[in-house]
């Protein structure tokens, strides 16, 4: 979905590769295994997808203040912004209905 990163983030591509397309879904560039980038906040607004094998990608956020993504609508509004406590929410509520507890075991 079209978004845009509301706090500095970096990226490490560990397998394959990773695409980034413009607003109107044209590619504007493609970083390959081994590529490591640190963004800033409120760049421009993108979408990204992986290669033509399975991408794995290390992708950390840093300094958040407030929001992490704004997701956006094709004429590039604002559609919806994810913060930390929408994460949290997501991690309790798996917490509370044991969705948590089954992903742990597997990894067990």
């Amino acid at each position: 979905m079209l978004h845009r990163h509301k706090s500095p983030y970096v990226t490490l591509v560990m397998q394959d590769e990773l695409r980034f397309y413009r607003e109107d879904g044209t590619l504007k560039e493609t970083r390959p295994a081994g590529s490591y980038v640190s963004g800033a906040a409120n760049g421009d607004p993108h979408m990204e997808g992986g290669g033509d094998e399975d991408a794995i990608m290390f992708f950390s956020n840093r300094n958040i203040e407030d929001a992490l993504y704004e997701f956006l609508d094709e004429a590039g509004n604002p559609v919806q912004v994810l913060g930390i406590a929408n994460f949290k929410a997501q991690l309790d509520d798996q917490i509370a209905t044991g969705a948590f507890a089954k992903v742990t075991a597997r990894a067990a």
